[in-house]
């Protein structure tokens, strides 16, 4: 009994160590058969008629994951899927099956396993389009490349698929969405399962431009959304400006042809749905190092003497941010008109059409002139700008305009433009300024409010204003439309204006300079000004514009000095009083100027005129103590750019002038004339006493009465050609005598 006890204690050893050594040889070892082949076959062709699955060999493990229920483990090594004539190759396929399933010849896989080798992206999406038609318009885009995979499946007990999940990497992949979007060099890994798509270790190229990405994941919601987040980056790169110009399909002509470095870094989340973007948001951050722009405008040129019609930026860096279809832009950068940087930030906020900005501008190296004000800043002195303002619909609205230097201000609040932009409304300029004449600007223009309503009166005032550049281009400029051409053209403008001082010409001032203005079409309907000169006299300018639309401007002033001046060919004028009366109708004035007791040192022409009609004496008094008049006066007319003077009649006790002509600006000067010296004068009138000595031709026989001359010619190249006289033209002799009976 002892012995049988024993063999049957040894035979359950035995048996268990068998069955031991059954278990680790089939976990580890496995067993190879064929009774499996038939099975993996069938179901791949149970997920689709159209694959194949070729096996060699399969083997059968023992699963040991999970005690309680163990499972058997089939395996084949290198199978290749078939589809027509598409073959992907395996690394190998295993699948997990019930082990009671088995013993019950009703075999179930509840997990699917396969690695791939590298196949053709294009045959893999062909494969699996078989299941997911939608996949192969993948294959629209996607001309060349591999990939590999490893995937995880795992099934119910209907055979239905629970769960899954796919690894792989892409490798040399090429994808063409079209012409101009053409992208190469495509590696990435990436991370299949329900519900989610992971992409990492991104790289791929756009017209040699490297792209780089550390993630980015897609996800499905169950209301069949999709959401994509992510980020890419651009390591340094150098490109040619014509790639920007392709990119954005614009001709961009302000762009030179150059190379540009940059690098980028971009975060973004959006969702797809019905094939339509939502919920766009980006952040970018962009680091430009230098680029050359050229402005297609001159009117830099009028602000900055160093500007060559190209702007260089250098260190840029911009920072973007949407999010609910709103655009956020910060950047700063370098900016130079020649070699001397200055610097630029700038913050944009663009929603729905609108778009808020400020920008601070710092012109410490740029030098500024600006002629219409007098106003200059040197080299190497701090001066910033700073613009707070909004564009909507081709419209500007600038909340605030600020320019300080030094003890220079300048302040502008809500300034309005149109899309035109002409000015449709303005609230306040306050200007505060020593200028190029060392003169003080300290006004401010507001618009006066009446009651609730806004409307457009505007009141000047201030305690001192240079007016020097005004009086210039009011006395030598060809329309008045010039002046107001800023303005909205439909809206009607009154000013009042009240000035404690105003400067005229160099230390030449007046005082309680009082008026009122209205503008109408961008020109002067209008006008009424008076002020007192500090050494006493007054002056006072009238423009009315009638029913008729008739224009009549008449101007008085007790010293005509401050602006007789203004005219550059006139030196040494002293004294005087001038009185101008004009009418105007569709572009046509007549005019008549009058000038009263004074003396000219020196003008070129006349005095050129004197020298050729041997008139040394007169001449000799024009450069020295000069000559005084009695009278001028001119009778002329403008018509665009035409000045036809019909008569220009100086009566003085040294000489007497009579002249006309016309002058085309700045093309031609064309006059012609007589000029006769007092001592014929003297014997018509018997007015003006005999010069004596100054006159050349003293002697017996050798006077003339005067001389006729013309003076023709471009305004830098006139020709003056001169003829004695000894015969008076009765024109002359009458005016002469009209001129006599008045000072009667």
């Amino acid at each position: 009994m002892f012995k049988f006890f024993k063999f049957l204690f040894y035979s359950i050893i035995s048996l268990l160590l068998i069955f031991s050594l059954l278990i680790l040889t089939l976990s580890q070892f496995g067993l190879e058969t064929k009774r499996f082949n038939n099975l993996i076959v069938n179901h791949v062709k149970n997920y689709n008629q159209n694959l194949n699955l070729e096996i060699k060999k399969v083997k059968v493990f023992l699963s040991l994951d999970d005690l309680t229920s163990p499972k058997i483990r089939i395996s084949t090594k290198n199978p290749i899927l078939i589809s027509d004539k598409k073959k992907i190759k395996l690394k190998n396929v295993d699948a997990k099956i019930d082990i009671r399933s088995y013993f019950k010849d009703n075999f179930i896989i509840e997990e699917f396993e396969f690695k791939t080798k590298n196949n053709k992206i294009r045959d893999l999406i062909s494969i699996a389009a078989l299941e997911q038609p939608s996949f192969i318009i993948y294959n629209m885009f996607l001309k060349d490349g591999y990939v590999s995979i490893n995937s995880s499946l795992k099934f119910d007990e209907n055979g239905k698929i629970s769960d899954y999940k796919f690894e792989g990497q892409i490798k040399d992949a090429k994808i063409k969405y079209s012409e101009k979007y053409n992208f190469g060099n495509v590696n990435f890994d990436f991370t299949y399962k329900q519900n989610e798509i992971s992409i990492k270790k991104t790289n791929f190229s756009y017209k040699k431009i490297k792209f780089l990405s550390d993630e980015i994941i897609i996800t499905q919601g169950s209301d069949g959304k999709k959401k994509i987040t992510g980020n890419i980056v651009t390591k340094k790169n150098t490109i040619n400006s014509k790639l920007i110009k392709d990119i954005f399909e614009k001709d961009l002509n302000f762009i030179n042809d150059q190379d540009i470095t940059f690098k980028t870094k971009n975060k973004f989340s959006f969702t797809v749905h019905k094939k339509k973007i939502k919920a766009l948001e980006y952040s970018s951050k962009i680091d430009l190092n230098n680029i050359i722009l050229n402005p297609e405008t001159n009117s830099l040129k009028n602000y900055f003497s160093n500007y060559n019609n190209t702007v260089s930026l250098k260190n840029n860096l911009i920072e973007l941010k949407y999010v609910n279809k709103n655009l956020y832009i910060e950047g700063k950068s370098e900016y130079s008109f020649d070699t001397s940087f200055d610097e630029i930030v700038y913050k944009i906020n663009k929603q729905n059409n609108s778009y808020d900005f400020i920008t601070i501008l710092g012109f410490n190296n740029n030098p500024i002139k600006i002629k219409s004000i007098n106003y200059s800043k040197k080299i190497n002195k701090k001066s910033i700008l700073k613009i707070d303002g909004r564009y909507h619909k081709n419209k500007f609205k600038l909340k605030e305009i600020t320019y300080t230097e030094d003890q220079n201000f300048l302040k502008i609040n809500d300034l309005n433009l149109n899309s035109n932009f002409k000015i449709a409304d303005l609230k306040r300029i306050t200007v505060d300024y020593l200028n190029d004449n060392n003169k003080k600007n300290e006004f401010t223009i507001k618009k006066i409010l009446l009651g609730a309503q806004s409307n457009n009166h505007y009141r000047l005032s201030g305690s001192s204003f240079d007016s020097y550049n005004l009086i210039n281009d009011i006395l030598l400029s060809d329309s008045d439309k010039n002046f107001f051409d800023n303005f909205n053209s439909k809206d009607e403008i009154l000013l009042s204006i009240n000035l404690n001082k105003v400067f005229l010409y160099e230390e030449s001032a007046a005082k309680n300079l009082l008026g009122k203005l209205k503008i109408r079409n961008n020109k002067v309907h209008n006008l009424t000004l008076k002020a007192e000169f500090e050494k006493n006299g007054k002056f006072k300018l009238d423009v009315k514009t009638l029913k008729n639309k008739k224009k009549i401007t008449s101007f008085y002033s007790d010293n005509a000095e401050p602006f007789v001046k203004h005219y550059n060919f006139i030196k040494g004028f002293k004294g005087g009083k001038i009185d101008f009366y004009s009418v105007s109708e569709n572009n046509l004035s007549n005019s008549t100027l009058n000038i009263f007791n004074f003396k000219v040192k020196e003008m070129p022409a006349l005095t050129k005129l004197l020298s050729l009609a041997s008139l040394q004496g007169i001449a000799d008094l024009m450069t020295g103590e000069g000559i005084r008049f009695d009278e001028f006066e001119m009778n002329f007319n403008n018509k665009n750019k035409l000045m036809t003077i019909d008569e220009i009649y100086a009566l003085g006790p040294a000489l007497s002038i009579l002249m006309s002509g016309y002058i085309e600006s700045d093309k031609l000067i064309s006059l012609r004339g007589t000029m006769v010296p007092a001592t014929t004068i003297n014997r018509i009138i018997g007015k003006i006493k005999i010069l004596g000595d100054i006159l050349v031709g003293n002697q017996k026989g050798e006077g003339v009465f005067g001389v006729s001359f013309k003076i023709k010619g471009p305004p830098k190249k006139l020709k003056t050609t001169v003829n004695p006289i000894k015969t008076l033209t009765p024109r002359f002799i009458t005016r002469t005598l009209e001129k006599a009976k008045k000072q009667k």
